[in-house]
This record gives C-alpha cells, structure tokens and sequence, in this order.
C-alpha cells in the first residue's frame, strides 16, 4: 500500500491547502462537463418503468405544459419515436449485462441527435398530450439541482476526513490508504454527480467513459479499505492476500470498460459480493483479536457500526435486488451518503478520537436499527400473507413491534449494557451504607477505594502522584484518574470490567457523583468526631486537674512504698489515658517500644532486677492504634508487676517478636517457680486475660524448664498490616 514520506512542507496548513486545491480543480472539470449539458428545466423520476414528472422549473419551456406527476411516453423528433423509459435514470454500473448498457447508449445517442439539432421537439405524456418545446444548448449553474450540491457537500466532508486523519497520523499503513480511499471516492462520486443530475440524456460516449471512471475509482476505494481491514488494528489476513485481491479488482476495472469477458448476474456488482463476505470476516477475525485489549475492542465496534451497518444496508436493499433483476428499495443517492458514513467511522477509529462512548452509540444504532426493521417486516407480512390494507398494517406493525420490541430492547439493555450504566440510583442505598459505616478518615478512604473497585473492576490500579479535582479520563478510556477524599493524590484505574471495555464519559459522571457523596460523608463524620474529640479534651483536663492532682498529693504523702508505688502506677495511668485519648492518628510501635524499655528498665532498677529485652523483627512498618497502646502498656504493667511481687526474681526478661502480622511479648523471670494451674485466679490474673482478649488477642501463662525451670508469660496480639499503615 502507499508509502508517502512526510516532507516538512507539509504542514497541516499546506496539506489542506492542497486537498482544498484537488477539489477546485476537479470541481471545475464537473462543472465544466455538466454546464455543457442541453437544458429543459425538467426534474424526473422512475416510476415503474415508466418516467414520472417531478418538477419543472419557473423558466422551463415546458412549464406550462407539464405538471407533476405527469408520465412522459415518448419523444418525437423528424417523425421519429425515442421511448423515455425507465432505463434511461439506471446508472451504468447498475446495468446488469453490457446488452442492457449498450441499449441505454444507443438510445443516448438518439436524444443526443435530437437535442443537439436546436429544432423544435415534440414530448408525449402517456396520457397523449403533445408538447411542443425548443431546448435551452446549455445549463445555468443555478440551474443545477440542489443533489448535485448535497452530493458535493458529503464529498469534500468524506475526503476531508481523509486527509485529516493522514495530517495526523502520516507514514502509517491506516492513514495512507484512507486517504487514497478518500481521493478515489471523491473522484467517482464526482463523476456520479454529473450522471445523477442529468434531465434526458448524457453523451453516449461520455456515459461509457464516466462508468469505466467510476468503476475504477470505487476499485481503488474497497482496495484501500480492505488493506485497513487486514491490518488494523492487527493483520489477521496472510500477507499475500492483499496482493492478490487488489490485482483481482485491477483486472475487473480493466475487464469492465474493455469487455474482455462478461460475468453472469451482474457484469459490476457481482465480483464485489465475495470481497464484502470476506471483509465481514475479516472483522470477525479482528474482533476474536480484540479480547483483552478495550481500545482495539471500541476501535472495532466504530467500524462495525460505520461499515459493515451502511455495506450491509447497501447489499441487502440496493445490490441483492438490482443482481437479482429487481428495482431497489434504497436509490442510488441514499446508498452513496451512506457510503461517505464509512469515512467519518474510519477517521474516529484510526485517531482513536471519543472511543470511550462507542459502545452506548453502538448499542444505541442497534436498538434503532431492530426497532425500524421490525416495523417494516411486520408491515411486509401484513400486507403479502394476511392482505391486510396498507391503511390497517402500518398500523398494526407499529402495534406489533411494540410488544416485540419493548421486551427485546430490555433484554438487550441487561445484557450488552455494562451494570455501570444502570441507574445510578440503584446503587445509592448500598454505598450510603457502607460509607456510612466508617468511623476515621482512613477508614473513609478504605471504603471510597473499595466501592469503586467494586463497581468498575478495572484490571489494575495504583496510585496517581498527582492531585486532581474531578474524575478524567486518560488514553482514550484505558485509564480513569480518580481523586481520593482527601484531594492529596488520585487514583489511576486501568482496564474497565478486567480489561474487557474502554472507561467513558459516563463513568466520570457516575464517579464524580458518588465522590461528592462520599466527601459529604466524609465531612459530616469528621465534624462529628471533632465534637466528640473536644468533648473528650474537656473531660480529660477535668480528669488531669481533679483526679490527677489527688493522686499526685498521694505519691507524697503516703508512707507505706506499697502504696505508694500504686497511686505511682494509677497516676502514670491517668496521664497515659489522657494523652493517649487524645490522639485521633495511629501511633508508631517502634516508638512506644522505646517508651515501654525505659519505664520498666526505671521499675527493675528500682528493685534490683537485672532486664534483659530483645525484639525481633521488622516492627517499625506497623502502627497501633490509642487503644493498643493503651491496653499493651497495661499488660506490661501489671505483668511485670505481679512478677516484682509474687517471684522476686533476680532477673526479668522481655522480648517483643513479629510473626505473621502478630506481635509477640514473652514475660519471663527466674524467680520462685510455680505450676501456672494451681495459680489462683485473683483479679490480677483476669485483668491480664481481659485486657489480652479485648485487643482480638490471646494470653498464656506457662512453666518452662529450659534452660532451667521459670515462669513465663505469652501474649499475642494482631496488628495493622504495612499496607494498612501507609494508608
């Protein structure tokens, strides 16, 4: 396929310039071709086949004479009859054997002689009315029918998309040989405007060499297409099969102006059918390729829709019927505008531009495409097989596709549509229920990330570095960046539904509505546990001035050290309480394990006790919350306690290790040695046990005779994991 190098002259400004120039230079050879055309001011159309007035123009000579809706018979010239028939509006590559296109030049040529003797002519309608006129030799440019303007208009858009697409994406297979596409479609619909704005006739010999022309042209056009379709956006045909097709297609434009060998059927349309089976396949085959990869996925259902839905419409209602002798149920200026729908698909596709809403389009086109084709059927079915009248069955069918297609189009709904496009206020009730269920900030965001992984199961997801405002996408729908509660950073989802669909437009509506939701959530909880925290600060300094100055005066004034030493301890309690109470963050365990050394390395000096401590383990990544901390300092204390008083040990053991997520603390003395089993249940002991079982833990007091007989206390309680505490 086309190869063309980028040279730096051109720039978009220049390329445009230069497609802008290819249209003038070819528009002005139509308009020089169609102007040198005789004039009457007479628009027809077939009917039957038979030729029907349908407008006659202001300045016709014949605009007294005919009215719409008159059926032309014949013309008459030098007492010579020239049948106007339906033959005379079928394109050329309509035409099904070189017989029928050799008759409609012949009878060319007779209208031709006519009209070119600037004699009066003599046009019968079938009713018998003679009409008598003097042709104008050529034609106005406002004279020209408003087709032949719409028809240029869908042109120069098709080759625009063409070189727009080229402008941007040069040097690629695609590109190329959409624009060679775009050139060769405007080049034969160029030379169909002139045939389909004929009045009477063309030149005979012009008509045979505009068919080769377009013959050619349309050629070029399926080959450059063909070439996309085999190796966008992956080859799945084998190398040589493009080839050999694009030499097929050369021989058949060859064949059909020199008229080497005829084809049966259709000597045009025929050869195309195979070409239009095996690009469905080949559609077939890049969708198989698709799975896996949503941007090929999306890029694929755009072609889908604006190729295989207007080629099909075009076989199924144009050329099936004209192989098959028939008239066609769609002309020859619908088939050709849905044509240029191809380009406007193939430029979306190739740029990859908005793909992330195709599918709802697509789905949409569907539903569309079902509900109007089961009107008609229906109508077809009333009229032949029930003879219902005309009047009655389009009624009917509309009746009937309603309760056909209601039901259809749900089932459709609940099974191409993503869940994610449902009704966002279905989903509302769960997620205010879950948001409503955190109590922190963290918390918050642990569900916000959750819910969301939830509902669109992307195939990955990390964290985005950077902060955003509002839910966007990224590379055309394979990402979508999500800002976090806090506004500090986002998250970057990647590959919606496991990787099977493209993020769109309606995520980020949907997303963004559930963010304001959960920051409202969010909001009010945090203002609430605000009011509780200052509620706390207050209690807690009531406490500290009231409680605390008490048992401070205690510490002085008792004699007794047992006493003394508790209203010590209850004091270092409050005042743990106090400021543990007020911290709303988790805590570092490292640093309360330096904290927990010094206060019992102070206790054992105190009595004489030799510590011997170790930890284990990567304990810096963990963090505990106020309540763990609390409790854990409790434990520590009243174990170390009981081991003062009841062993009087000489030495006193701690070791702090990380297991699985757990943490570990093994008490041991080598004072006096008793059975764990015949220790007396005091409220020591349950103290111990509740304060272990209220932090999910478990405690065990056990006697150990390696390496030489002492009691030992084990507590295991489960911590936050590393993923948790970076949260």
């Amino acid at each position: 396929m086309l190869k063309i190098g980028r040279d730096k002259s051109l720039i978009p400004a220049n390329v445009f310039l230069l497609a802008l120039l290819f249209v003038v230079l070819v528009e002005a050879m139509v308009l020089g071709v169609r102007l040198q055309q005789p004039w009457v001011g007479v628009r027809l159309q077939i009917q039957g086949e038979q030729l029907a007035v349908t407008a006659v123009d202001a300045d016709s000579p014949l605009v007294a004479e005919l009215a719409v809706g008159d059926v032309l018979s014949h013309l008459e010239f030098r007492g010579e009859r020239i049948p106007l028939e339906k033959p005379l509006l079928v394109l050329p590559l309509t035409l099904r054997t070189y017989a029928d296109i050799d008759a409609l030049l012949a009878v060319q040529g007779r209208l031709q002689q006519a009209f070119l003797t600037n004699e009066p002519l003599v046009l019968v309608t079938a009713d018998g009315r003679r009409n008598v006129f003097k042709p104008e030799p050529h034609t106005h440019i406002d004279d020209l029918p408003g087709v032949f303007w719409w028809l240029l208009l869908a042109n120069v858009v098709g080759l625009m998309l063409g070189v727009i697409v080229w402008t941007y994406k040069p040097n690629t297979l695609e590109a190329n040989s959409l624009l060679v596409a775009s050139l060769s479609y405007f080049v034969a619909e160029s030379v169909f405007r002139i045939a389909i704005s004929k009045e009477f006739y063309l030149p005979p010999q012009l008509t045979a060499t505009m068919a080769g022309i377009e013959a050619a042209c349309f050629n070029l056009f399926m080959t450059s297409l063909f070439s996309i379709l085999c190796y966008y956006p992956r080859r799945v045909a084998p190398r040589w099969l493009l080839p050999v097709m694009a030499t097929v297609l050369l021989l058949h434009s060859v064949n059909y102006p020199m008229r080497w060998w005829e084809v049966p059927i259709h000597s045009f349309m025929l050869p195309i059918v195979p070409f239009v089976l095996y690009a469905t396949w080949l559609f077939y085959k890049q969708w198989q390729g698709a799975i896996g990869n949503p941007l090929n996925r999306a890029t694929l259902l755009m072609l889908q829709l604006s190729v295989l839905l207007p080629v099909w419409l075009i076989m199924l209602l144009h050329a099936i019927p004209v192989m098959l002798g028939g008239s066609a149920i769609i002309g020859d200026v619908a088939t050709r505008t849905l044509l240029v729908a191809i380009f406007a698909g193939w430029a979306v596709g190739i740029l990859r531009f908005r793909l992330f809403d195709i599918e709802y389009w697509w789905l949409k086109s569907l539903l569309w495409i079902v509900g109007g084709s089961l009107v008609v059927v229906l109508d077809i079915v009333l009229v032949s097989v029930f003879q219902t009248s005309t009047t009655y069955a389009l009624g009917g069918a509309v009746l009937l596709a309603g309760f056909l297609y209601f039901p259809l189009r749900q089932w459709l709904l609940e099974t191409l549509l993503p869940t994610e496009r449902q009704p966002l206020l279905a989903a509302l009730p769960a997620f205010s229920q879950v948001m409503a269920q955190a109590t922190s900030l963290v918390e918050f965001e642990q569900r916000w990330r959750e819910t969301l992984l939830q509902r669109l199961h992307p195939l990955h997801w990390e964290i985005y570095p950077e902060a955003i405002s509002h839910t966007a996408l990224s590379d055309n729908g394979m990402h979508l960046l999500i800002p976090t509660l806090a506004a500090n950073h986002a998250y970057q989802f990647s590959g919606k539904q496991r990787a099977s669909r493209l993020f769109n437009s309606a995520d980020v509506k949907n997303v963004d509505a559930l963010l304001t939701i959960a920051r409202m959530a969010s909001s009010a909880s945090e203002t609430r546990q605000q009011a509780i925290f200052e509620e706390r600060q207050r209690i807690m300094r009531d406490l500290h001035d009231s409680l605390g100055a008490k048992l401070l005066t205690l510490t002085h004034k008792l004699a007794d050290p047992e006493g003394k030493e508790a209203a010590k301890q209850a004091l270092m309690t409050l005042r743990d309480t106090i400021r543990l109470s007020l911290k709303t963050s988790p805590l570092k365990l490292e640093d309360h394990l330096a904290d927990w050394r010094a206060e019992q390395t102070d206790r054992t000096e105190a009595a004489g006790v030799h510590l011997t401590w170790k930890q284990t383990g990567q304990l810096e990544q963990h963090l505990l919350t106020s309540k763990q901390v609390l409790e854990i300092t409790q434990l520590l204390r009243e174990a170390v306690s009981n081991a003062l008083k009841h062993a009087a040990p000489q030495v006193l053991s701690l070791q702090f290790t990380l297991q699985h997520g757990q943490l570990h603390i093994l008490i041991g003395n080598d004072g006096k040695v008793s059975d764990p089993q015949g220790w007396r249940a005091g409220t020591g002991l349950s103290s111990l046990r509740n304060r272990t079982r209220q932090l999910g833990g478990d405690i065990q007091f056990q006697l150990r005779h390696e390496p030489r007989p002492h009691n030992r206390v084990q507590i295991r309680i489960p911590l936050q994991s590393p993923s948790q505490a970076h949260e």
